[in-house]
């Protein structure tokens, strides 16, 4: 390829542009190296006066990477506007943002290599008019992949594309996993995903949203050197009566209908089809979980007012109308004819595929079953709420006023929610209290108020084909009551409430419709209350040594709440009633006058913990908390000094069974 003079001179002014503009500080934060390389430059241009900034980003060889560029308000003629621009050499063009508002310009790309790669570059499209062609990422002779752009207001004539690699002639490089986003605007011309005029043109995608303008545009979700080179390729329609000039490029059509889809709509139009417009097996039709569809209802998914209809490859006539993540129903896919003339493509609805909803529903349930597993956490927590228990709390404290105390712990667990699913968590949480001591006959009566705070992450897995999985956070803030009757024969009686609330989060990027990944989340707060009853023996074996035995009770509530997936469902979860016995055994060797080291073991069984969601009457599979585990913990007691009114207790657990993991707290009492 010749590069003319009008060129040279322009590289010429653009790199005395760079060491002038980079002599001063302020203007990007250039960072220049042996190579001429042009990388992590931060540029905002929105004055004439300022365009010269512009040329910071290109450079004659090295890298041109991680630059951002914001250009506001201009008109720039006939300029090439770039966020990174390696223009000759083997540089790669890597990384960089281009962000453009109501700017009219020829040409535009985020991301411009010679004879390297153009990969990551993004390019967001605000308004104005781009009088020649706009793009993501475009290689000379290079690859272009997974590259960006996204278009929301503005006019646009000429080239359209995500990644384009260009070069003609000989052997050139492929337009591999570009994304095309269109919101918004009007587009004259061809419109690509990716483009290779001489290689492969795979895995790449056009996103359709809102009402845009494209009746005189040809979508091509890839174009390369021959039809073979374009497996993998998506035009992904996410809205209703959409008009286009033709459309091609694509293994995959799918129809994602809108929640205002009724009955008798029609969602495209091709005005002018052609030999080349490949409607084949590969039609997919899914749609919002609050989509008024139903059996019996009729929507057109492509029609023409070309004379010549449409020209109709083989296609399978029995499809499926995959609603949101959670149901199929059935569909049939079949010609509108106009004699022997083919101008238009029709879906009826079917009835339901199933009675039930889809197994990945399931994982929906995690973000409920985690929270009752972060409340169980906390009454674990608040259990052991007079540390350190084996230094004599009967005798240590005042009768009157409030003593402050302090838990904190944090665990790792996995925990089998029943089917096989399978439930990671991270936690952590805090409780603080005020405690009284009243002496009676029978020994001392301990209460106080409590405030417990509880955070944690999980994962959830499903054991289905595809691995699916889900992740989130839950959080509660709690306050209540906790009391405990010591006698000095040793048996002691101890009961807690809480009630606050609970907020917890769900995001899946795995879900599956037709065979495609799909994202779905949610968020939702609800009231929960929980608490515990302890009945307990402390024994003095001998007087080094005391030997605890106790049975414990928790229950906790989660309520029951209603929520929007992010897909359109409207799920509703049921309460969750969760209940748990715990018997165990403590050994307590006093060391030292003020130190003590103590093992236990423990027996953990839940009674339930289960919930469902429900969508259309029908419900998920169930979720379960239910499940014994055993329990090893070793700990260390100790006061700072020999009259302190300190006291320190730290212990680590093990657990095992249904919740595999170790759990670790720190609890801290002060009298004053």
């Amino acid at each position: 390829m010749q590069i003319s003079k009008k060129k040279t001179y322009k590289i010429l002014a653009c790199a005395m542009s760079a060491i002038f503009v980079g002599s001063f500080s302020g203007v990007a934060s250039a960072e220049e190296d042996s190579h001429n390389t042009s990388s992590n430059n931060t540029i905002t241009v929105s004055d004439d006066n300022d365009k010269y900034k512009l040329n910071i980003v290109e450079t004659p060889s090295g890298e041109a990477s991680n630059n951002k560029v914001t250009v506001n308000n201009l008109n720039l003629g006939s300029f090439f506007l770039h966020g990174g621009y390696a223009y000759s050499g083997y540089g790669n063009a890597t990384g960089n943002y281009l962000y453009v508002n109501n700017v009219t310009v020829a040409h535009i790309h985020a991301g411009h290599a010679y004879y390297g790669n153009a990969t990551d570059n993004f390019v967001y499209f605000n308004g104005g008019e781009v009088t020649e062609e706009i793009g993501a990422g475009y290689s000379h002779y290079g690859n272009a992949s997974n590259n960006h752009l996204y278009i929301y207001d503005g006019k646009i004539t000429g080239k359209v594309y995500g990644g384009y690699a260009s070069y003609n002639g000989g052997t050139s490089g492929d337009a591999i996993g570009n994304t095309l986003n269109i919101s918004g605007g009007e587009i004259i011309g061809d419109v690509y995903g990716g483009r290779a005029e001489n290689g492969y043109a795979k895995n790449n995608e056009i996103n359709i949203y809102g009402s845009p303008n494209l009746s005189n545009a040809n979508l091509y979700a890839g174009k390369g050197v021959s039809d073979d080179a374009v497996s993998g390729n998506n035009l992904n329609i996410y809205t209703k009566a959409l008009t286009v000039n033709n459309i091609g490029g694509f293994e995959n059509l799918n129809f994602i209908l809108p929640s205002n889809t009724e009955n008798g709509n029609t969602i495209l139009t091709i005005n002018s089809p052609s030999a080349a417009t490949p409607l084949s097996n590969k039609i997919n039709v899914s749609s919002s979980g609050d989509s008024n569809l139903t059996t019996g209802n009729i929507v057109t998914l492509i029609t023409t007012p070309s004379p010549s209809g449409l020209i109709l490859g083989k296609y399978d006539n029995n499809g499926t109308l995959s609603v949101g993540i959670s149901l199929d129903y059935a569909l049939t896919l079949e010609e509108i004819k106009s004699g022997s003339i083919t101008t238009g493509f029709k879906a009826t609805v079917g009835e339901l595929q199933t009675t039930t909803l889809k197994e990945q529903t399931e994982l929906l349930t995690a973000p409920v079953v985690d929270s009752a597993s972060l409340l169980d956490s906390g009454t674990d927590r608040l259990s052991e709420w007079l540390p350190p228990e084996g230094l004599d709390y009967m005798n240590s404290s005042p009768t009157a006023g409030f003593d402050p105390f302090v838990g904190i712990g944090g665990s790792t667990l996995k925990i089998n929610t029943g089917n096989g699913t399978e439930l990671k968590t991270k936690s952590g949480g805090i409780n603080f209290g005020m405690t009284r001591y009243l002496k009676n006959r029978h020994g001392v009566f301990i209460i106080a108020p409590i405030v417990d705070y509880g955070r944690d992450a999980y994962d959830s897995v499903l054991p289905d084909a595809n691995g699916t999985r889900g992740s989130g956070h839950s959080q509660y803030f709690m306050g209540g009551l906790i009391a405990r009757q010591a006698n000095v024969n040793g048996m002691y009686y101890e009961g807690s409430f809480r009630y606050g609330k609970i907020r917890t989060n769900f995001i899946s990027h795995n879900f599956l419709v037709h065979g495609k990944p799909a994202t779905a989340g949610y968020e939702a707060s609800t009231p929960c209350y929980a608490g515990h009853v302890r009945i307990g023996w402390r024994n003095h074996i001998s007087p080094q040594n005391i030997l605890d035995l106790y049975g414990l009770y928790s229950f906790n509530r989660i309520s029951g709440f209603t929520t929007k997936v992010s897909t359109g469902e409207d799920y509703s979860f049921s309460a969750v009633n969760s209940g748990r016995i715990r018997i165990g055994a403590r050994f307590t060797r006093e060391l030292k006058e003020r130190e003590n080291v103590y093992s236990s073991i423990a027996y953990i069984h839940e009674f339930s913990g289960e919930t469902v969601g429900e969508y259309m009457g029908m419900i998920t599979p169930r979720a379960s908390l239910k499940g014994s585990a055993g329990l090893i913990e070793l700990g260390w007691q100790v006061k700072p000094a020999k009259n302190s009114v300190a006291m320190l207790d730290t212990s680590l657990s093990w657990w095992i069974g249904d919740r595999k993991g170790v759990t670790f707290a720190m609890k801290f009492k002060k009298d004053f």
